[in-house]
């Protein structure tokens, strides 16, 4: 399993819930933060969501980062990909 951690500023959160709850059904976690870009404090999201490693996931997740962008007018998101076992 891998968890996908995508970090972006805090604009149009309805529109990421309903793009989120349409394209990731198994489900996702959202926590409010605040940081940073380029000196300019923000209110930011980071979105976690738990997914196989596969061209599907690879795909619906390249896809979110490109919604992501676009929508908010970004020029950058933050995507961390961590490994995760279970003991």
């Amino acid at each position: 399993m891998k968890l996908y951690r995508v970090c972006t500023e805090n604009k149009n959160y309805p529109d990421i819930l309903d793009y989120l709850d349409k394209h990731f059904p198994d489900g996702y976690t959202v926590i409010h933060a605040n940081g940073a870009w380029q000196g300019q404090r923000e209110k930011s999201l980071v979105i976690e969501i738990v997914g196989e490693l596969t061209a599907f996931y690879q795909v619906s997740l390249a896809h979110f980062i490109y919604f992501l962008k676009k929508h908010n007018g970004q020029q950058a998101v933050m995507v961390q990909r961590l490994i995760l076992w279970w003991t």
